[in-house]
């Protein structure tokens, strides 16, 4: 049978990123503390883009927003969460940028770009989420 583990792992090599390992949510922040603030009262995004529309260039607009946000490590490295269910329950995936990574791929089962990247340290995020009409780049300190 399945794991949640199981879903979150393939979605993400299903987008062109290395999985290095399953980290878990210790230590902190967990993925349930970075989707609150994601989501919460007067978070603004970095950047925009219609839901609707060519996704051919969301991969590069958010790896410049999260380098900006020193959420990637030097060796190309940082813990990512994306929409699956059971998934804040998993906690956070080390993964490493390739040459075939591409975001864009990181869909739900509502065909909805979602996920969070976060660095090393836990200080900051980059994810991208579903609003109204359009995806939000997001990008905070915690």
């Amino acid at each position: 049978m399945r794991t949640s583990e199981d879903n979150l792992v393939e979605l993400i090599r299903g987008s062109g990123l290395e999985v290095d390992r399953v980290q878990g949510n210790e230590p902190g922040p967990s993925v349930e503390t970075a989707w609150r603030a994601m989501a919460g009262f007067g978070v603004e995004p970095s950047a925009s883009f219609p839901l609707k529309g060519d996704l051919g260039g969301v991969h590069q607009m958010w790896l410049e927003h999260a380098r900006r946000a020193d959420v990637i490590g030097v060796d190309g490295t940082f813990l990512l969460t994306a929409v699956v269910t059971g998934s804040s329950g998993v906690g956070w995936v080390r993964v490493r940028l390739t040459d075939s990574a591409d975001v864009a791929r990181l869909i739900d089962d509502q065909g909805r770009i979602e996920f969070i990247a976060r660095s090393s340290s836990g200080d900051h995020i980059c994810g991208i989420t579903a609003e109204e009409y359009d995806y939000w780049i997001v990008s905070l300190t915690l």
